[in-house]
């Protein structure tokens, strides 16, 4: 009796496993997990019922927020590649900024956030994320962007013909 007591409770342990998390991507050497992508989920639903907005699908609206984050994740793996990093100071500095245009002080803000469950470490990993994106877009943009002497030339000439240069004298 005991033996088939013992024997139960082995195979109702055995068919009680339950996943803690797991992988839904793989982006190069790093992995986005499950918990991550119902986290963002979850934000994200927030966020569109507070504007009132109408929710996708849920299968459209993980798979919208899952392709964001690898789109997110490759950005960032660049970003780091190339050197771009967010220090402290900046990020500090942004986020009270972030909170002075609230017209909130930068603990008033951190409560804030808490109130509305966002997670306060979380919300400057974040934010420094998107500072390193934005340097990365202007870096592209920058690298992208090519005048030559030709050009200028022919700039300065039009707007010569045009009137439209004021020529000062300094005495």
């Amino acid at each position: 009796m005991l033996g088939l007591l013992a024997l139960c409770i082995i195979q109702f342990n055995v068919h009680a496993y339950v996943p803690l998390d797991r992988i839904v991507a793989v982006v190069n050497e790093d992995v986005i997990m499950q918990s991550e992508l119902e986290a963002k989920v979850h934000t994200i639903r927030q966020q569109l019922q507070q504007q009132g907005s109408q929710l996708p699908p849920e299968s459209v609206l993980e798979r919208q927020v899952l392709d964001k984050l690898v789109q997110n994740r490759i950005q960032l793996q660049i970003a780091e590649k190339t050197g771009i990093k967010v220090n402290d100071e900046a990020l500090n500095r942004t986020i009270s900024n972030i909170a002075s245009e609230n017209k909130v002080s930068l603990t008033q803000f951190r409560d804030i956030l808490e109130q509305d469950g966002y997670n306060y470490e979380q919300f400057r990993e974040d934010i420094r994320n998107e500072i390193a994106l934005s340097q990365l877009r202007r870096r592209q943009v920058e690298n992208r962007i090519v005048v030559t002497e030709k050009e200028i030339d022919n700039f300065l000439a039009n707007q010569e013909h045009q009137g439209s240069i004021q020529t000062e004298v300094l005495i």
